[in-house]
């Protein structure tokens, strides 16, 4: 059941980084308005609770910002393998917190290449957190057909052995994974058995239902239909 949780840790990380990247916009703030959002009451405590949350705690978020992406990171390369983009947004967000720790204990001033490099990853990982969520978007637009035929091909593969059977949307939809049915699930025109993954229980998997099309959620997950690759292969999908 933990390996559900992959993609909520995965937001929780982006929320985290959120907030370490809030420091620098608070300080900003209070820098060129804090006079004036300090000469009232009410502006003077928000702008107070703002650093304190946002600055004083910045090399906390850093930190939880890292461990959730160690937790995301190994619940989804269990699940799914290596994801590049994944990876390369990974490899930014390690660096980023190594090199805050490295100058909390060398006690380096907020000046020089180190904060130069640290303000510059920071920008760095945003963009590729960015390319991590909208790679697949991306690649479905430019590859449809390329990756229609490959899972097409699948199919053919798959069925030297046995005879092809094709599902309509109906016929696909009474193999929903409830009262003792098998679980399939439709991906490009190919369907697939999922009634004895462990991730597919009573014909559900992170809000997903068996006897659907999945097409449009799984172009739109960062690791596309590399989750299918070891999936029996029952026919082919006519919608």
């Amino acid at each position: 059941m933990f390996a559900e949780f992959g993609g909520l840790f995965g937001w929780l990380l982006i929320v985290s980084f959120g907030c370490t990247l809030l420091n620098y916009c608070v300080k900003f703030v209070n820098k060129k308005w804090g006079k004036k959002i300090s000469a009232n009451d009410f502006g003077k405590k928000l702008m107070k609770l703002l650093m304190t949350i946002f600055v004083r705690h910045h090399k906390f978020f850093g930190l939880l910002t890292a461990a959730l992406l160690i937790t995301h990171f190994a619940i989804q390369f269990s699940r799914f393998g290596i994801s590049v983009t994944g990876l390369l947004a990974a490899a930014l967000i390690i660096s980023q917190a190594s090199l805050g720790i490295f100058a909390t204990l060398a006690h380096r001033p907020r000046k020089g290449a180190w904060f130069v490099a640290h303000r510059t990853i920071a920008i760095l990982i945003i963009f590729g957190i960015a390319f991590h969520l909208l790679a697949p978007y991306a690649l479905n637009s430019i590859l449809p057909k390329s990756s229609t035929a490959l899972a097409q091909s699948t199919v053919v593969t798959s069925n030297q052995t046995s005879s092809q059977t094709s599902f309509t949307k109906d016929e696909l939809a009474k193999y929903n994974g409830k009262n003792g049915n098998a679980a399939y699930v439709a991906y490009k025109n190919v369907v697939y058995d999922v009634t004895n993954n462990r991730q597919w229980v009573n014909g559900r998997h992170n809000g997903h239902s068996a006897g659907t099309d999945l097409t449009q959620a799984l172009s739109a997950s960062p690791h596309g239909e590399s989750v299918l690759k070891d999936l029996p292969v029952v026919g082919a999908y006519v919608n």
